[in-house]
């Protein structure tokens, strides 16, 4: 027979992995889920637990209906604190590739499975470049949700100093309404960009970030990213 300490953990876990605030669970879930040959939940032993974690601190949430939904609410981190935490270390250039893949795993167990897709972002790191002001992070979260959904992205685009397939437009301070699929981001120390494929021009280019005003998502599904195109090397090559 299973301890009710090691019963009390495993419900934990299975809370903290399998609910958030937009995904629920109910009794009958946990029982399913936990059962095995060492272990006999009932309804009962299930909101008991429930209560017991509840009174040691752990903030789980209940929501009465009918039958109760449960989850677990108030974590170590946000998800955006977790998304910030990200970002540092993919735009670290003093941290391996491995070191970065092993950081983000185990940020990953701060929340859960529905969120950690999220955690990981779109984003690659390139050498530093002159350039303008990298505090964008409402625009590159707006980008990184269209890069997680597939799906294509408009705003209105300021060529002024902007950085797009190497050229420049004739009007520098006219801003472009443009549509495309977001490929990727970019950071290289002082600003993010942005590898799309734009359908205006038809062709792929390279966004400075904080040239984008007003990035909305759009319903239309993104096209998919070339098998053979490689995101580091293309911003490497547009701004060196």
């Amino acid at each position: 027979m299973v301890s009710n300490k090691s019963r009390l953990l495993r419900l934990y876990r299975y809370l903290y992995v399998n609910t958030d605030e937009d995904h629920f669970t109910t009794k009958a879930e946990i029982m399913d889920a936990l059962r095995d040959e060492e272990t006999i939940y009932s309804r009962q032993t299930v909101r008991d637990d429930i209560d017991t974690l509840s009174k040691e601190g752990y903030d789980i949430e209940t929501v009465v209906s009918s039958g109760n939904f449960y989850y677990f609410r108030d974590r170590e981190f946000s998800l955006e604190e977790l998304r910030m935490i990200g970002d540092a270390v993919l735009s670290s250039r003093f941290i391996s590739k491995k070191q970065k893949n092993t950081i983000l795993k185990k940020l990953k167990r701060f929340c859960s499975k529905y969120q950690a897709e999220s955690v990981e972002r779109h984003l690659i790191s390139v050498e530093p470049q002159t350039g303008g002001d990298a505090r964008v992070y409402e625009m590159v979260n707006t980008i990184n949700d269209a890069i997680n959904q597939g799906k294509k992205i408009s705003f209105q685009y300021s060529e002024t100093d902007a950085v797009k397939a190497g050229r420049r437009r004739k009007n520098a301070d006219e801003r472009i309404v443009t549509v495309c699929s977001p490929f990727d981001l970019a950071w290289d120390g002082k600003n993010f960009y942005l590898t799309a494929w734009s359908d205006t021009e038809e062709k792929t280019l390279l966004y400075e970030v904080n040239r984008i005003v007003s990035p909305v998502i759009l319903e239309a599904a993104a096209v998919p990213v070339p098998k053979n195109f490689k995101s580091e090397s293309f911003v490497q090559e547009m701004l060196s």
